[in-house]
């Protein structure tokens, strides 16, 4: 679970920093619907990285507390 969300978090990044503009320029789409479209992307994906990272915790908890 942890790597996928550092996945995550790592595609999240690089749509926020160049989302944009691929998207815009594949798309054919205009500039600012397109980054606003990139930054929707990024906020989605860093939001499922992030639960999925806390899933990971809860999962690595009962499994400490567990073998105690």
């Amino acid at each position: 679970m942890h790597g996928l969300a550092w996945v995550l978090f790592a595609v999240a990044g690089l749509t926020f920093l160049a989302g944009g503009t691929l998207i815009s320029e594949s798309a054919k789409m205009d500039r600012v619907l397109a980054e606003m479209l990139g930054l929707i992307i990024a906020a989605a994906l860093g939001a499922v990285g992030y639960a999925l990272k806390n899933f990971g915790d809860d999962l690595g908890s009962d499994q400490d507390s567990a073998s105690q």
